[in-house]
């Protein structure tokens, strides 16, 4: 029997209202009006954060024939893991413990999986790698869903990279996780093509909805031990994760105006202007000034119209001299 309420209906609905998604861990929700009894079936946990990424997938495995018994989470990964946040929320509506797991390999977290008697375990987005002891604790592993082609762009920002370098497809992908990084065997894969203006978030929201239909097939691949599709790991690639990326590392306005859309909303470029940051939210390909007096950037082919700035990052810093800019800066990646 599937987990279903009013309260799991309208997050939905305010989700998926949404233009774009995001994989910054910050959502919150109402507080729910009541605890419900989760659903009959396999002892199912799941993994990840409180973003639009995270949160899709878990309403959509609320939605199969399976008893959620524990939700997981990096409380490092963001100052609102550690209060109130979409996760906790659903987590009290459902009447089940939600684990803040620092060090998901330590022994006082497999300890409190081992708990929980897991048949299986979801993970969507978790910024964690799951050692073998902890990923032989549920009775048929762990269930990872990568928003790429495996073994293409395997990492922690494969939405990113696959934007900014112009691939012209992508997709998502769920597999059996394995003690190394988006490498286990593949249960389920779809391709979805990146159109011309994509950003992060519209590309997100549409890679979100492709795995909507791939979950119910990866689960029962899971929980019935199937061997999956091996990854020809001497064909991946992998990419790192990024910070906010400096436009004047681009060699060209085309690979500038990636950068802009690859940035937005999770992690917008910048440059400098007037002694000062300023953050590109939106931008585009142009020959010589623009018309209506936006700033433009100038590249031996061509020139960037800055067409949306902000003087803060977007990131959950909100400030102008935000750290991931520094980190960046510091790194030169």
């Amino acid at each position: 029997m599937a987990t279903s309420s009013s309260y799991l209906d309208q997050v939905g609905r305010d989700l998926w209202a949404r233009d774009v998604f995001t994989f910054i861990p910050d959502r919150d929700l109402p507080p729910p009006p009541e605890t419900i009894t989760p659903g009959s079936g396999p002892r199912v946990g799941f993994a990840g954060f409180p973003s639009d990424f995270s949160l899709a997938f878990l309403l959509r495995l609320l939605q199969l024939e399976v008893r959620p018994i524990g939700i997981i989470t990096s409380p490092g990964a963001h100052p609102a893991i550690l209060g109130d946040n979409a996760l906790s929320r659903i987590a009290d509506h459902l009447g089940i413990p939600l684990i803040r797991a620092w060090r998901i390999n330590d022994e006082h977290s497999r300890f409190e999986l081992d708990e929980l008697g897991l048949d299986g375990v979801v993970m969507a987005s978790f910024d964690q790698i799951i050692g073998a002891r902890a990923l032989a604790i549920p009775k048929h592993g762990w269930l990872n869903v990568h928003p790429s082609l495996l073994p293409a762009y395997r990492g922690p920002e494969p939405v990113y990279w696959a934007i900014a370098d112009g691939a012209p497809i992508t997709g998502i992908t769920m597999h059996k996780a394995a003690p190394k990084v988006d490498a286990g065997p593949i249960l389920a894969q779809t391709r979805v093509p990146i159109l011309p203006r994509d950003t992060a978030g519209t590309l997100t929201r549409r890679l979100v909805d492709a795995g909507m239909a791939l979950l119910p097939q990866a689960v029962e691949g899971l929980l019935h031990d199937s061997p999956g599709i091996e990854v020809d790991m001497s064909n991946s690639s992998y990419r790192t994760s990024i910070g906010h990326r400096s436009l004047e590392e681009a060699g060209s306005a085309e690979e500038a105006e990636r950068m802009v859309r690859a940035g937005a909303p999770n992690m917008l470029p910048w440059v400098m202007r007037d002694g000062r940051a300023v953050y590109i939210k939106a931008a585009r390909v142009a020959d010589g000034a623009s018309d209506d007096g936006l700033p433009v950037l100038h590249y031996p082919n061509g020139d960037l119209v800055l067409e949306e700035t902000m003087d803060t990052c977007g990131c959950h810093h909100n400030t102008n001299d935000c750290a991931h800019r520094r980190a960046q800066s510091v790194t030169g990646r």
